[in-house]
């Protein structure tokens, strides 16, 4: 048999059908085998026994019919002839039939009569079998017979009487026959015991296959539940045990089904919220190596959760946090706030939470990190830290000035017109002053609360600036700044709020004089966009510009780059704020640009009226 085949052989007796069905053939087989051991030593016994009490029957009763001839009769004599003839009808007569070989022994050993070789009658019997008899005990004993092979019993019995040995009988019968009927019973029981093992294992096989076929199936259903498939059920052959078996496994299938389902909902629903939320979430294990992280977290760091699973970064890599021996994060309790600087992006505030995970068992888990992006609201908290600053700085100068010229004036300076009249002109300049500061923080207020609310009309985009330079050319000869106006002409209307506009060219004009040295030159342009139909207005000027590191805060409310000028030149510091914020409530984008000790030009667009065109 091929090595294929046997190994094919010996997984097949490894299943439970073939084992179950080789256990019962083997109980049968063990049963069977005590039976008939048990039956053919009793069949043996009874037979051999049998075959013993018959031939000690018979010889018992041919010594006792023996007794006659070989006593001697005092009455009457017999003759040897006589006494041969006699017990020769008797030998025929009693065991003859029976098969077995039979002789008659005188008290001298001699052979009277005998069913063997007759030449043997007359001649001395010397066996110990018939010495021991003519002492006067029985003989009995088993020996094979060295012509045939075959057993054979021998029984020598004393004939005797008062005591007196007369003889003996000898008879040797052949036990083969008995032997045989044994064997034939054995072979009987032998070939019952095999057609006991077949039967036993077809029903075995029968018996098997009902309790073994359910088992496959669930074991089928158990694989393909393992796989994922929940939409196939264990058939249920019975309502017995193995059937009762089959529906608790359909039920706990469908079970684990919902089960699944819910989990699964319940993933999807985390999934969503960790997706949608707007704080980052880091999730670490104990060894602190990231095993999750959602879409905030990864556009607040700008990595990736593959990035992090490829290079192996744990927690303290991440956010650059020092050792654990330093920083142990289980036992963190406060938020942390910690900066960062990343690239495309100056600074990152970030307030990092720490939640350690504990298993029942006490032993330590995994982190679940919170990063909330706070950039901006310590950017806010910084400019209302600011803001009150400057304008708690810039209302308390003008009142200081006011309060020292009014006690001035209460000490006796209002008696000297001159000088009074100067300290009052002061005060007005110093009040006028803190009520543009006030209406500016006004209006800004406004905007932040209610808004910006426009009243849009079609505006007629060269009388609009012509009027805001004549407006500005006269204060611009009272500092020797030249004022210039160049736009093209036709320029088409534009579809804006007229007041926001003016006061954007107001605030922009007036900070270009004010900080362009005597001598300089301010040029208020426009420019037509054809293909997006906005018209883009610029006012440049050669005034002391503005450092680069400034640029990006100009627009601040309160930002100023040289306060001291600015607070001299008397000015607010929001008036760039607020121009920045009508023009974003126009949908339209306002820039800035600088050179220090160059000049500055601020440049914002308005849209066309609708169905503006270019003359």
């Amino acid at each position: 048999m091929s090595p294929f085949r046997l190994f094919r052989l010996f997984r097949l007796f490894k299943t439970v059908q073939w084992k179950m069905v080789v256990i019962y053939m083997l109980l049968i087989l063990m049963a069977m085998q005590f039976i008939g051991a048990y039956f053919a030593r009793e069949v043996e016994s009874y037979y051999i026994n049998n075959f013993s009490e018959t031939l000690n029957a018979q010889a018992s009763l041919l010594a006792t019919l023996s007794q006659g001839y070989l006593r001697p009769n005092e009455g009457k004599e017999q003759s040897q002839d006589e006494v041969r003839q006699g017990i020769d009808n008797l030998i025929t007569h009693l065991v003859k039939l029976n098969g077995a070989n039979v002789r008659v022994i005188d008290s001298n050993g001699t052979v009277i009569s005998t069913t063997e070789d007759k030449r043997t009658i007359g001649q001395r019997n010397t066996q110990p079998e018939v010495t021991i008899a003519l002492l006067g005990t029985r003989s009995e004993s088993t020996r094979i017979d060295p012509r045939t092979g075959d057993r054979v019993k021998v029984l020598v019995l004393p004939v005797k009487g008062d005591n007196i040995v007369y003889g003996a009988v000898y008879m040797a019968a052949s036990m083969e026959a008995t032997y045989t009927t044994i064997r034939k019973m054995n072979g009987i029981l032998a070939s019952g015991t095999m057609i006991a093992l077949l039967f036993t294992a077809a029903l075995g096989v029968v018996l098997a296959r009902t309790i073994t076929t359910p088992v496959k199936e669930m074991t089928r259903q158990a694989r393909a539940v393992a796989d994922g498939d929940f939409n196939r059920n264990v058939r249920v052959y019975s309502d017995d045990e193995i059937g009762q078996l089959g529906m608790a496994f359909n039920h706990m299938t469908f079970r684990l089904q919902e089960a699944i389902m819910q989990q699964e909902e319940e993933r999807e629903k985390l999934a969503g919220i960790l997706r949608n939320m707007s704080d980052g979430v880091v999730a670490s294990n104990r060894n602190g190596q990231i095993i999750l992280m959602n879409r905030s977290a990864e556009e607040m760091l700008q990595v990736t959760m593959d990035d992090c699973m490829a290079k192996g970064l744990t927690l303290y890599d991440l956010l650059k946090l020092p050792p654990e021996e330093e920083m142990p994060l289980y036992s963190q309790v406060e938020p942390l706030i910690i900066e960062m600087v990343l690239p495309n992006r100056e600074v990152l505030i970030l307030r990092v939470t720490f939640t350690p995970l504990q298993h029942d068992s006490g032993k330590r888990g995994g982190i679940i990190t919170v990063l909330q992006d706070v950039t901006e609201q310590q950017r806010l908290d910084q400019q209302r830290k600011e803001f009150v600053a400057n304008v708690s700085h810039e209302l308390r100068t003008p009142l200081t000035t006011i309060k020292s010229y009014v006690e001035a004036l209460l000490d006796g300076a209002v008696e000297e017109p001159e000088l009074s009249n100067r300290f009052l002109k002061v005060t007005m300049s110093e009040t006028e002053r803190m009520i543009r500061l006030v209406n500016d923080l006004l209006q800004l207020s406004r905007f932040d609360s209610q808004g910006i609310h426009l009243h849009y009309k079609e505006v007629d985009a060269d009388q609009l600036l012509r009027y805001a330079a004549d407006r500005f050319s006269m204060f611009g000869e009272q500092q020797g700044v030249q004022l210039k106006l160049e736009v093209p002409e036709n320029l088409p209307p534009i579809y804006v709020d007229k007041d926001a506009i003016n006061q954007v060219l107001d605030n922009l004009l007036s900070n270009a004089v004010k900080y362009t040295p005597e001598g300089g030159t301010v040029v208020l342009m426009a420019q037509v966009n054809r293909h997006q139909k906005r018209l883009h207005i610029s006012i440049s000027d050669t005034g002391i510009g503005i450092p680069s590191r400034d640029l990006k805060r100009i627009f601040e409310r309160f930002y100023r780059v040289d306060k001291a000028r600015s607070r001299g030149q008397g000015g607010t510091g929001l008036g760039l704020a607020i121009a920045r914020e009508l023009v974003q409530a126009h949908g339209a984008e306002i820039e800035i640009s600088s050179e220090l000790n160059v000049g500055t030009t601020v440049t914002f667009w308005v849209p066309f009226a609708k169905g503006g065109t270019v003359g």
